[in-house]
C-alpha cells in the first residue's frame, strides 16, 4: 500500500497503523460463498416471532439502542422518552469525521483546520440533515466548541493515521442498512471509516470505530455489530474490525470469523426481542445498576441508580 520512500517519512504510531492494523502484506482471509445467506437466515427466523407481532409497524435496531438495552433496559427506556438532540458535544464527532473526508480530494493552505471550517459551514447549508440546522441556529460560542473539538480530533488522526489514499477506496461516516422479515424490522449502522475491498470470496475491508476515553466492553459489541452489517451488505465480512482511541493512539481490534458473527448475530436477535417488548409491548424494564447510572436521564428517579457509588 505504502512505498519504501513514503513509509519512512511516516511516525512510528503511522507505522504502526499500517503494519499491526491494516495488515499491510498479510494475506486474507477467504469465506464461503453462502456466509452472508446463512447469517440472514437466522436472522429472519429467529426474528419472525417479533415482526409477526408488530404487524404494520416497523421496528428499528440501531448500534446505540443495542448497547443500551443490553447494558440497562431502564436506561434505554429513559433515553428513548428523552429523545435525541443536538448538542457542541453531539456534532463535534460529526464534524471532524466530515473533514477527515473532505482531506482525501482536499488540501487547503491552512489544513485540517480549513477543512473543519468548510465542513461547519456545508452542514449548517443543509439544515435537513445532520447537525445542520442546530449549527446554523448555533451561538458563536457554540460554533467555537465545535470548531475546537473537531479540530482536536482530525489533528489527532492526521497524526496516528497514515495519510489516507483514494486507492484505499475510504468510506467515512458509511451507512449500513439491512432490511429483515419484509421491511418490518430494519437494522442500521454508521462506520467511522472502511478501508478496501473484498475480492470474491476473500476478505478485505478494515472497519474502524474512532473513540475518544477509556475502552468499554460495548465498543467491542459495535464493532462486531459493524462486522454483520457488512457481510450482509457485502456477502464478505470484512477482515478486520477495530477501536481507535485517539486520546491515547492506542487500538483494540479482532479479526472477524464466523464464530464472531454468529456471535453478533445473536446479540442483534437478543436486542430485538427487547426493543419489541420494551418499545412495542411496553413491557416494564429491567433496571441494571452499574457506570452508565452516572450519566442516565433517569439517575434522580432510579432505585437501580440510588445504589451506585457517586
Amino acid at each position: 500500500m505504502v512505498g519504501a520512500m513514503e513509509a519512512a517519512a511516516l511516525t512510528p504510531t503511522q507505522a504502526r497503523v499500517l503494519s499491526d492494523l491494516m495488515g499491510n502484506g498479510v494475506a486474507r482471509p477467504s469465506f464461503e460463498a453462502d456466509l452472508a445467506l446463512r447469517l440472514r437466515a437466522y436472522l429472519e427466523e429467529r426474528l419472525a416471532p417479533v415482526a409477526a407481532l408488530l404487524e404494520e409497524r416497523q421496528l428499528v435496531v440501531h448500534k446505540s439502542a443495542l448497547a443500551r438495552v443490553h447494558t440497562c433496559e431502564g436506561h434505554h427506556v429513559a433515553e428513548a422518552e428523552a429523545g435525541f438532540s443536538w448538542s457542541a458535544a453531539a456534532a463535534v464527532g460529526v464534524v471532524a469525521h466530515k473533514a477527515i473526508e473532505l482531506s482525501v480530494s482536499l488540501a487547503p493552505a491552512d489544513g485540517l483546520a480549513g477543512l473543519v471550517d468548510l465542513a461547519i459551514e456545508r452542514m449548517a447549508a443543509d439544515v435537513d440533515r445532520g447537525p445542520g440546522a442546530w449549527l446554523a441556529a448555533a451561538s458563536e460560542l457554540d460554533r467555537a466548541e465545535v470548531r475546537g473539538g473537531a479540530i482536536d480530533r482530525a489533528l489527532k488522526f492526521e497524526d496516528e493515521f497514515p495519510p489516507i489514499k483514494r486507492a484505499w477506496r475510504p468510506r467515512l461516516e458509511s451507512t449500513l442498512l439491512t432490511s429483515l422479515c419484509a421491511d418490518r424490522i430494519v437494522v442500521r449502522g454508521k462506520v467511522d471509516l472502511a478501508l478496501g475491498q473484498a475480492h470474491g470470496t476473500t476478505a478485505g475491508v478494515l472497519i474502524v470505530d474512532f473513540k475518544t476515553g477509556k475502552p468499554r466492553r460495548d465498543h467491542t459489541d459495535d464493532l462486531r455489530f459493524y462486522a454483520l452489517l457488512e457481510t450482509l451488505r457485502a456477502g464478505v465480512p470484512p477482515f478486520r474490525v477495530a477501536s481507535w482511541y485517539l486520546d491515547s493512539g492506542q487500538c483494540h481490534q479482532e479479526d472477524v470469523d464466523e464464530e464472531l458473527l454468529q456471535a453478533a448475530a445473536r446479540r442483534m436477535v437478543d436486542g430485538a426481542h427487547k426493543l419489541y417488548e420494551l418499545e412495542v409491548a411496553r413491557r416494564p424494564p429491567i433496571l441494571s445498576a452499574g457506570p452508565v447510572c452516572h450519566y442516565c436521564s433517569a439517575r434522580h428517579a432510579c432505585p437501580a441508580a440510588a445504589k451506585c457509588s457517586p
